[in-house]
């Protein structure tokens, strides 16, 4: 059991620096006729990335110009050793920007095995930026030992990209699920302090918007309880979350850029939607959003087909 002096040591890392820095490959600007399609995606390592690629190569999503990848691996043993963000940029013919969260150490000391996030863009990506987050505390014991295995600290990305002679600065971030809204208000803090104050901006990510703390067994169940008594809560987690005051503060809206109230989390199909929380989000800056075009695209090839995330595709367009 980790104790709160090491745990703390973990969280802190080394006065937030990432301790890896991001992986950018830049092709040829490809353009797709239109309003901006953003799509944002928790790919749950990658594991399944043909389903992914499948998925992404489909309508609406097919017409992405930005892809927002959370949990990407890079040549991890549950990958199979593929280099997820990289693969699926490679496919798609979009430029991308890898930020390795946490190392996976070889036995010769050396890390050819990430955990991460990454940007894909149709636009050659410039400025890109890997941004540390605080581990909150306290660290679940099954985290902690997750955590001794590895190295390195929670990370977000920013980028820039230019789009019909626009600047538009990009991120993606992934807070955490273990701690309670005031956890996620601190790794916010810490992103939001590194991302531009002004200017055409998209951000998204998985910020696990749960309205509770899931750091304990007990915890998790008194979740569940809730969930039951009150779903309405978890499909609606604006009043319980500080991150969305924090956005809003930042000029980042997320009205008309997420479908209200739709679940994004499924993690069996056999739970009705009414019980799914919506953990993944989209907000913009002096874009604006394609009325009708905010959507919740579930993470399966076919209906069918099995799913390839635990999360589903969110997706939008905006005006220039």
């Amino acid at each position: 059991m980790a104790t709160e002096a090491s745990q703390r040591k973990m969280a802190e890392g080394s006065a937030l620096k990432p301790a890896f820095d991001p992986i950018v490959l830049n092709r040829h600007p490809r353009r797709i006729d239109g309003p901006l399609r953003v799509t944002l995606f928790n790919a749950l390592g990658g594991v399944k990335l043909d389903g992914i690629a499948a998925c992404l190569s489909r309508p609406p999503l097919n017409r992405s110009s930005i892809v927002l990848l959370c949990e990407s691996d890079w040549g991890t043993f549950r990958s199979g050793q593929m280099e997820t963000a990289a693969e699926i940029a490679r496919r798609l013919e979009m430029s991308f920007a890898y930020v390795p969260e946490f190392g996976i150490p070889a036995g010769d000391g050396t890390y050819r095995s990430f955990l991460g996030n990454a940007i894909l863009a149709t636009a050659p990506l410039e400025d890109v930026r890997a941004v540390a987050l605080p581990m909150p505390l306290p660290i679940p014991d099954s985290l902690g030992r997750r955590l001794h295995r590895r190295v390195g600290l929670p990370a977000g990305l920013v980028v820039k990209a230019r789009y019909g002679g626009h600047d538009i600065t990009i991120g993606v971030v992934h807070l955490a699920s273990h701690c309670g809204p005031d956890g996620r208000a601190e790794q916010m803090d810490a992103y939001l302090a590194e991302f531009p104050a002004s200017g055409a901006a998209i951000l998204g990510g998985d910020l696990n918007t749960t309205t509770t703390t899931l750091a304990t067994g007990d915890a998790f169940l008194r979740t569940c309880a809730l969930m039951m008594i009150n779903p309405r809560r978890f499909r609606r987690p604006q009043r319980y979350e500080p991150v969305f005051r924090q956005l809003s503060e930042a000029g980042l809206a997320i009205d008309g850029v997420n479908a209200p109230h739709k679940p994004t989390f499924t993690f069996n199909r056999a739970i009705p939607p009414v019980f799914r929380p919506k953990l993944d989000w989209i907000g913009v800056r002096s874009l604006a959003p394609v009325a009708g075009t905010a959507a919740v695209i579930p993470a399966r090839p076919s209906f069918f087909s099995s799913r390839v995330s635990d999360h589903d595709f969110v997706t939008v367009e905006v005006d220039l």
